[in-house]
């Protein structure tokens, strides 16, 4: 998501491997598209793929630029045709984006549901122990149970001690989402679904509403790039001095026919070299070594 002046036209593009980047000027036509870019990547089978969508939207009056993957949920059982090894195919991709310890996990949990229960959350935990780089967006808020403040703040039964924390946020249901309810409608049912709750109304306003998860997100992400780019600087300098080292060694270019006549008059000159040693007697491994290194050095 990036922010845009206010002057200009809101629009989100998407592509995929097989399809270029398409402008979508109303965002009612995304879903459409992932979709599509979904079936052509993964199937019309509910399977999954690693090769992701892109999709970009370009907001005005946004908080900050966020990028987000968003990894599919764990399948244990496949239905609909889906491969048998749905849920290993799963569990394998989400790893590969939860792993580095750059990447920040966000949890989408029901209200209702025990959090310390939640699979994502035992997945999370073994590339994540202390719970350092995770947060949960309680979703389904509407069906919360009467320890809900308690539980948003990492006490009681069914709560998660998170540093990063958890943050209640009212969604879509899918009759709204049938009727095409815009987002920023939604923003606003939300906003008042918390102030008519009294089980909210003691709630430190930033565990409530998918602005404050926003906002939670873009500082995290902006904290998380101060943190990490100078190590990745780091990391990447070391790749070009080994990369600069890797490239002395290499022999020089053969670009002329003259380049051809000198490695060719070189290699027979060592390889003569080696010959004569041994009709001498000299089998000196160490000697015949460093011939043999100049020689693929050459």
């Amino acid at each position: 998501m990036k922010n845009i002046p206010l002057t200009q036209t809101e629009y989100a593009t998407i592509r995929c491997e097989g399809v270029p980047e398409i402008k979508i000027n109303n965002f009612s036509e995304i879903m459409a598209k992932i979709t599509d870019c979904t079936v052509r990547l993964a199937g019309e089978k509910y399977n999954v793929s690693p090769k992701p969508i892109y999709l970009t939207v370009y907001k005005k009056d946004i908080q900050a630029d966020l990028t987000l993957i968003d990894l599919p949920g764990i399948t244990r059982n496949p239905i609909n045709g889906q491969s048998k090894t749905i849920y290993k195919d799963i569990v394998d991709l989400i790893e590969i984006y939860i792993k580095p310890q750059t990447a920040i996990v966000l949890h989408v949990i029901p209200s209702s549901v025990d959090f310390t229960t939640s699979e994502s959350i035992q997945l999370a935990k073994k590339n994540d122990p202390h719970c350092e780089r995770q947060l949960i967006a309680v979703s389904k808020i509407d069906k919360f149970d009467k320890d809900i403040g308690e539980k948003l703040q990492g006490i009681g039964p069914g709560s998660m001690v998170l540093k990063l924390g958890c943050v209640a946020v009212l969604n879509r249901t899918q009759e709204e989402i049938d009727q095409n309810i815009p987002f920023d409608e939604m923003r606003r049912r939300e906003q008042q679904f918390f102030r008519s709750k009294k089980a909210f109304e003691n709630i430190p306003e930033r565990y409530l509403g998918s602005g404050q998860l926003v906002k939670r997100l873009a500082l995290i992400q902006q904290e998380r790039i101060r943190s990490t780019l100078p190590s990745i600087i780091d990391e990447l300098k070391k790749e070009i001095k080994s990369k600069k080292s890797e490239l002395k060694q290499m022999p020089p270019p053969v670009t002329s026919e003259m380049d051809c006549w000198v490695l060719y008059t070189d290699l027979i000159k060592k390889y003569r070299e080696i010959i004569n040693a041994r009709v001498h007697g000299v089998y000196d491994n160490e000697m015949q070594l460093k011939i043999e290194e100049s020689i693929f050095a050459t």
